[in-house]
């Protein structure tokens, strides 16, 4: 089974939207709503192309370069789970021409890697909030059970002996179960992969028994029968998959972990560049084609102030600190 991201209609849509974000955005008749200079805007994605990140990102540029006159060329900087591409970003000068589309899985660095270069919070100004996606406890059928609280009593039937992939270590999907493990004080032994696709042919070959997965990748599996939806991370309830309860109303009151997407720039900016590029944002994430884009994606558009972001970041990170430090995380 291919994972999401190499499908052919995947393949089709980040194709086009390449091209879109590629090409030079200075349209005479455009006025300029960020207030910045003739310089190129390098967008940077810490990412490799075709990760949710990397789709924003050349979803959102063309967007912009229309709102404002300027050029945006989106660069794909992977590696380190993106420490790479964040470290040319807060390094970069913070006059807007640097930006970063992330998720708030960077906001874990410094909790599982020993070595990061910069400060999750102090070293970047939070710009704007772009959307979530909501994850799915996955289990396979062979494990014979239909709802949380099944899963969780079977569990604790057979401590140290149910398996859960996750892409590697200290990923959003890894980090969903630790979760769950530390509030429920379950036993489990995790299988770490290098990337989802190997992750999840074997959670659908059934050689590991649990994983988290995007909604969106996770539903047509279970349509097909090939997989069981347990319950929601987000708390929630997810308008577009009214049937699958949050997991907080099913046997894990406290639970609550959704995976979003924002944009950040290099320390510094000053409040007024913040101010335009929110609302800039803002405005896009109103607009018709971006926002069924997004939803088409498993995007839930979610605008807010820089500020609110900011907040968001910091909260996210204490969250994401107890789990990890309740799970024996160690940076290396």
């Amino acid at each position: 089974m291919q994972d999401a991201a190499h499908r052919p209609e995947r393949r089709t849509f980040i194709a086009a939207l390449a091209a879109g974000a590629l090409l030079p955005g200075r349209l005479p008749a455009a006025q300029d709503t960020l207030g910045l200079s003739d310089k190129t805007v390098q967008v940077i994605v810490p990412f490799t192309p075709g990760t949710t990140p990397d789709l924003c990102a050349r979803l959102f540029s063309p967007k912009l370069a229309e709102q404002s006159g300027r050029t945006f060329v989106v660069e794909n900087k992977p590696g380190a789970s993106g420490i790479i591409g964040l470290a040319a970003v807060a390094k970069a000068p913070p006059d807007g021409h640097t930006i970063a589309f992330s998720t708030n899985t960077a906001l874990t660095l410094p909790l599982v890697y020993a070595s990061v270069p910069f400060d999750v919070i102090e070293s970047f100004t939070p710009l704007a909030m772009l959307g979530s996606t909501n994850f799915a406890l996955c289990v396979h059928p062979s494990l014979g059970v239909n709802t949380a609280k099944e899963f969780i009593d079977y569990v604790k039937r057979h401590p140290g002996t149910v398996n859960y992939g996750s892409p590697g270590k200290g990923t959003f999907h890894h980090l969903c179960m630790e979760m769950l493990v530390a509030q429920l004080g379950l036993n489990m032994v995790h299988v770490p992969y290098k990337g989802s696709a190997g992750a999840t042919t074997d959670l659908l070959a059934g050689h590991i028994k649990a994983m988290f997965q995007p909604m969106h990748v996770a539903v047509p599996h279970q349509q097909e029968k090939r997989l069981v939806i347990l319950g929601a991370s987000r708390r929630e309830q997810d308008a577009a998959y009214p049937a699958i309860p949050p997991l907080a109303t099913v046997g894990v009151p406290n639970y609550d972990a959704d995976a979003w997407y924002a944009v950040w720039g290099p320390r510094g900016m000053s409040p007024d560049l913040v101010t335009r590029y929110n609302a800039a944002f803002n405005r896009l994430l109103e607009h018709p084609e971006v926002r069924a884009t997004m939803l088409k994606q498993g995007m839930t558009p979610r605008p807010m102030s820089s500020r609110e972001l900011g907040d968001l970041s910091k909260a996210e990170y204490a969250k994401w600190a107890e789990v990890t430090k309740a799970a024996n995380i160690l940076p290396e």
